[in-house]
């Protein structure tokens, strides 16, 4: 168990007994001490003052003692492995309230029942007496309470592992639908530097490019997406880059993609390092896909030098590749020759 989730559950457990339904435990508790303990063994009727005195007031410092160990003692001292502190202050409390609570109900409680109590002798008799009656009802009070703290723990621990599952989706879900901030900020200045100059080509970049947000807003937060409508997106991203005149790009698919599924934005996020080099001259990317039964290669062989910026986006975006994708995912880039740099990319996809 992890230092994280155990010091969450030691938070956790000092409130134990007021969440869910640990309230009504320990209102069934203290009503069979109410019945068994005073109700049944009273010899005349049943009156307030019998209740307040023999069940209220007799039972006032075993209670105190109940909950400085629920509250206080389990969770600042055995939760945390100060077994030492724990034991010691366990006993002290055990032979010290036992002791006040002699002298306490002596000097305040006023049994009201019509045969009075037996003679309790000396005090060490009595105290003799009372240490039992308490590591009685400890013992009792302490089996109850390890199955509930059992049955916290394991609640505890569900809705840690659930809210772990939830962060992580949030985390996958925010790689998969991060945009490039540079390729945005690209993109937006391209689209208004066309806007301004009547072009043909303007209004059908701007339409692409709402077609690709829109993709990435519906699909990416989803785990899988038809690999069809991930091969559209992508080749709409291919045509929008064309109207950049920066980057001169081939694509080729071979193989049916009908029926086949895989993780979303998983081809489109690629293409968005290659976006961002600014050249002199246009470079060409020559990209070739190949569906195959259970996985999918993917091949670009980029027309230039990669810069440490592009081999650096390359390594984030593998390490984001295997947190979504898992050790399935295979990628690999290299520098291969001069003005030669190739990606390799080996996805799992899914028959549905």
């Amino acid at each position: 168990m992890s230092n994280f989730v155990q010091l969450e559950i030691n938070e956790r457990n000092r409130w134990v007994y007021f969440s869910k339904y640990r309230w009504v435990a320990h209102i069934v508790y203290w009503i069979t001490v109410l019945i068994v303990g005073t109700i049944m063994r009273a010899k005349g009727p049943i009156t307030p003052s019998l209740i307040y005195n023999h069940f209220f007031l007799a039972n006032l410092m075993i209670a105190s003692f109940f909950y400085l160990y629920c509250l206080y003692l389990i969770p600042y001292f055995f939760k945390r492995n100060k077994y030492l502190q724990f034991w010691t202050s366990v006993i002290a409390g055990y032979l010290i309230i036992t002791f006040l609570d002699i002298h306490f109900n002596r000097a305040f409680v006023h049994y009201t029942d019509p045969v009075p109590p037996p003679d309790e002798g000396n005090f060490l008799t009595t105290y003799l007496k009372e240490l039992s009656g308490f590591l009685y009802n400890f013992l009792f009070f302490s089996i109850m309470l390890f199955f509930m703290e059992k049955n916290e723990e394991n609640s505890t621990l569900l809705e840690l592992e659930k809210e772990k599952k939830e962060i992580e989706q949030v985390k996958l879900d925010f790689l998969k639908t991060n945009i490039s901030p540079d390729f945005i900020l690209r993109s937006l200045h391209q689209l208004k530097v066309s806007a301004k100059v009547p072009e043909e080509s303007t209004p059908e970049a701007i339409l692409t490019f709402s077609d690709l947000l829109r993709y990435r807003l519906y699909r990416g937060r989803q785990s899988q997406s038809p690999l069809k409508e991930e091969l559209s997106a992508f080749t709409s991203f291919v045509h929008f880059i064309g109207f950049d005149h920066q980057l001169k790009i081939t694509f080729n698919v071979q193989g049916v993609a009908e029926h086949k599924q895989l993780a979303p934005l998983a081809l489109v996020n690629l293409l968005e390092p290659f976006c961002k080099i600014l050249n002199e001259e246009p470079v060409m990317l020559d990209i070739i896909i190949l569906i195959e039964t259970e996985e999918l290669l993917m091949e670009m062989n980029y027309g230039a030098n990669a810069g440490l910026e592009l081999i650096a986006d390359l390594e984030s975006y593998r390490e984001n590749y295997r947190q979504i994708n898992g050790d399935a995912v295979k990628f690999h880039f290299e520098q291969s020759e001069e003005n030669s740099f190739k990606v390799r990319l080996s996805l799992p996809i899914f028959n549905h």
